[in-house]
């Protein structure tokens, strides 16, 4: 059974984290779209196209290697009002490095993003893995988890499930996730467009964290 969205008591048992961005008032009907794993040409450039006929934005968390590989890519993002996020350099997993290789792969990302002129908003640890040490002792940067996670690199889930079990859990405030790397472009093709669709009827404003 694939989760998406995670069991209320994962946000009280860490509440540093930013889970959501509660509304200011009931006029503020933003939803923050972000996307993770990125940047990847034609499949950021996608995504783009999509936010830009939607006049929507979002938070693009991006992988330092992808990046230096990509870096023309910054550059349309922050052109188009959206924002970007730190993901470490190499995609890497909390529970499999030492503390140290992993403080030290976020640095590493946080000032290449800087390198390229732009600005991270915050940081969110890949896989949504990280340890106790980490939790405690890393202060330096917002942790942005998720709401919503649609699960669209997924192989075993299919775009029609995605919507049924998403749409009914888009509210303001709440933080979805997405992935513009080849592995989700699949389901994301499909899912992202309708998404953006049902955001409108509901009068709801996808957003840049």
């Amino acid at each position: 059974m694939f989760l998406h969205a995670l069991p209320s008591i994962i946000k009280k048992l860490f509440p540093k984290f930013y889970w959501e961005i509660p509304p200011l008032d009931h006029s503020d009907r933003r939803i923050y779209f972000t996307f993770d794993d990125g940047p990847t040409p034609e499949i950021t450039k996608f995504v783009l196209d999509e936010l830009k006929k939607a006049d929507a934005t979002a938070t693009f968390f991006c992988i330092g290697k992808n990046i230096q590989e990509n870096p023309n890519l910054i550059t349309e993002i922050v052109n188009a009002q959206c924002t970007i996020g730190n993901h470490t350099m190499n995609h890497l997993n909390a529970w499999k490095v030492s503390p140290k290789e992993y403080l030290e792969n976020i640095e590493s990302c946080e000032k290449l993003i800087e390198a390229y002129g732009a600005q991270s908003v915050g940081f969110r640890p890949p896989y949504g893995r990280f340890t106790r040490i980490f939790y405690k002792n890393f202060i330096s940067h917002k942790i942005f988890m998720w709401t919503i996670l649609t699960g669209d690199y997924n192989k075993n889930l299919n775009p029609e499930s995605i919507l049924k079990k998403c749409i009914p859990k888009l509210k303001p405030g709440q933080i979805i996730i997405f992935h513009d790397s080849l592995k989700a472009f699949p389901i994301l093709k499909i899912i992202l467009p309708q998404l953006l669709l049902e955001c409108k009827r509901l009068n709801l404003k996808p957003s840049a964290l």
